[in-house]
């Protein structure tokens, strides 16, 4: 509930809660929400739409976890009478051809982790100039894994101009750095 008025309104959040408090839902649901409030003004869009929302999580499995999530919610949205967002996901362990195929026609979300994402880059199956919306879940894990150097790479890759999401069960001193980094100006929530 603390977080979903900041994203809407398109401020940068710094938000700390342990693990099973909801903190996908905070950031999905949001950025649902805007996705929808823009592709009513976009009309038709075709095959071809740009990356507008990127989540970078640190495994295979959370990309899995926030990903059927996000089909979840859009699945509940059939019976609008509007084009469905397109959630693709990508993670590394296994052949990048079938990812490679999947993101034909890009992604409106694309749930990724580093490595794999560097890769799809790599082998031009995805462009990251459009994104407008950054999440960066678990962002502790994401550094203590050892994914600082690509996770660098990845934000090099970026528009500076961008909405970005910080969420974390815990703020160790290089999640601090890298929040004063990256957001702008933040709303920053706290849940014990």
């Amino acid at each position: 509930s603390q977080s979903v008025p900041p994203v809407l309104a398109g401020r940068d959040l710094w938000a700390c809660a342990p693990t099973g408090s909801g903190k996908t839902m905070a950031y999905l649901l949001p950025l649902l929400q805007r996705w929808l409030q823009a592709s009513g003004k976009r009309g038709h869009t075709g095959f071809v739409r740009p990356l507008t929302t990127l989540i970078l999580v640190p495994t295979r499995e959370l990309a899995l976890q926030v990903h059927e999530s996000l089909s979840d919610l859009t699945r509940q949205l059939s019976n609008a009478p509007r084009e469905q967002p397109r959630n693709r996901v990508v993670y590394g362990g296994v052949s990048i051809n079938p990812q490679m195929m999947q993101l034909r026609g890009s992604a409106d979300f694309l749930v990724a982790t580093p490595g794999r994402l560097l890769d799809l880059v790599e082998h031009n199956a995805v462009r990251l100039g459009s994104v407008q919306h950054l999440v960066l879940d678990e962002a502790d894990r994401l550094l203590d894994q050892g994914f600082a150097e690509e996770l660098n790479r990845v934000l090099a890759l970026l528009p500076a101009q961008r909405q970005t999401l910080l969420f974390s069960a815990t703020f160790p001193q290089n999640v601090e750095a890298l929040a004063q980094q990256l957001l702008q100006n933040p709303v920053r929530v706290q849940v014990d």
